[in-house]
């Protein structure tokens, strides 16, 4: 089981992330990650892992990307069993075993907190346990990444990868990094058991894409990014439709993948909700001056839907701001009954005051974005995914 009271307080002062930016984050339990389909280094459908499982895996890999799901299943297989009310010896509860002192620093709420008022400890819940271990895990990945620049020295540095640094920081704490290869029997199994799932447990081959005439677009990550099926797509709710220009690198399918896997990403993005829309699709940029310009070419070419509160997956919904910009977001999932609270969108910087980052990547419900990020009166409609701007991964420019 995992032992994260060793991580000291260094690491502590990494974990710090309010609990509503992490319930937004919960969002990606929906349909929307059920859709991401494994890319050739992800979770092996032969690796014994309990289906329920599959999708927590996912929503830790969603909130960092940087780890891939054998590793991470290999890790919640070590600290739980799989288990959501998986007690640890150590006193650590739920699927990554954290400790009380860790899961209040993480989640910035109490151990026995209930914020979804379910009747049940957030700490045994499966989704939201997931979610907050992993931003806990990409922040202790980022002390890995220091500690191995600090002390290239360290055997710990020189012999073991980033990930087997991490899974013994998470396990036994800096010490052992200092200390390896003497580390204590059960240290050792730890390591070397979760060495051999990952490995194991790791796909060979990737699935064929929904449309495999379309090469996905780079998202600037070293790993490979995930497929969605098109009609895993169609069970998001579609309301109505979206046409896609011909020409468009990306179908809807392909759009959807991309903007979640951007999900999590905590800079880059500051103020530049258009581009981001449009990187969806394929492109380096929108080929427009902002959102609210966009806005505008999308009504004089009849691609806009004005007003309309009920958008179909995969179209952009626009806002008027204060500023001459205003904002633009992507639809990756909607409601046949049009509710807000359940339209979910990707966007950038809705919730970087509560996170810390800067331009981060969020998944947030219409119902949340409106809420103080933009206002509900400056909602404008939304539109068929059309850009103008250079194709990836040719294009270098760095407009909009």
């Amino acid at each position: 089981m995992s032992r994260v009271l060793a991580i000291g307080t260094a690491a502590a002062g990494l974990l710090a992330a309010p609990a509503l930016a992490l319930l937004a984050l919960i969002g990606l339990s929906s349909n929307a990650i059920a859709c991401a389909q494994l890319p050739a280094t992800a979770l092996s459908s032969t690796a014994p892992v309990p289906p329920p499982a599959r999708l927590w895996i996912a929503l830790t890999h969603s909130t960092c990307t940087l780890l891939p799901e054998p590793w991470i299943a290999a890790v919640m297989a070590q600290d739980s069993g799989f288990l959501p009310d998986a007690h640890g010896t150590n006193g650590g509860r739920g699927l990554f075993a954290l400790d009380a002192a860790t899961w209040s620093s993480a989640y910035g709420a109490p151990w026995g907190a209930d914020l979804n008022h379910n009747g049940s400890s957030d700490v045994a819940d499966p989704e939201i346990h997931a979610a907050v271990a992993g931003k806990y895990l990409c922040n202790l990945l980022d002390q890995v990444d220091a500690l191995r620049t600090a002390h290239p020295d360290w055997a710990s540095t020189r012999d073991l990868t980033d990930l087997e640094d991490l899974a013994l920081l998470h396990h036994a704490g800096q010490p052992a990094l200092e200390a390896y290869p003497a580390l204590p029997t059960s240290t050792q199994e730890y390591l070397s058991v979760v060495r051999t799932d990952t490995r194991t447990w790791s796909a060979t081959t990737a699935p064929v894409a929904a449309n495999p005439s379309v090469t996905p677009p780079s998202t600037g990550s070293s790993t490979a990014p995930s497929t969605v099926d098109a009609s895993c797509v169609a069970s998001l709710g579609s309301v109505g439709s979206v046409v896609v220009p011909a020409g468009t690198p990306a179908d809807v399918a392909a759009a959807i993948r991309t903007s979640l896997d951007l999900v999590g990403t905590r800079s880059g993005w500051n103020n530049k909700c258009d581009r981001l829309a449009c990187r969806a699709y394929g492109f380096a940029n929108s080929g427009y001056d902002s959102a609210f310009a966009h806005w505008a070419v999308m009504v004089a070419t009849g691609h806009a839907h004005p007003g309309q509160r009920c958008p179909p997956v995969g179209a952009f919904v626009f806002w008027a701001t204060h500023g001459p910009d205003g904002h633009v977001s992507l639809v990756v999932a909607t409601d046949p009954g049009c509710d807000p609270s359940r339209i979910k969108l990707v966007s950038n910087d809705v919730l970087n005051n509560r996170t810390g980052f800067d331009g981060g990547v969020y998944l947030v419900t219409l119902a949340q974005i409106e809420s103080g990020f933009v206002s509900r009166a400056g909602y404008l409609g939304w539109s068929d995914p059309v850009c103008a701007g250079v194709h990836l991964p040719a294009a270098t420019a760095a407009g909009t």
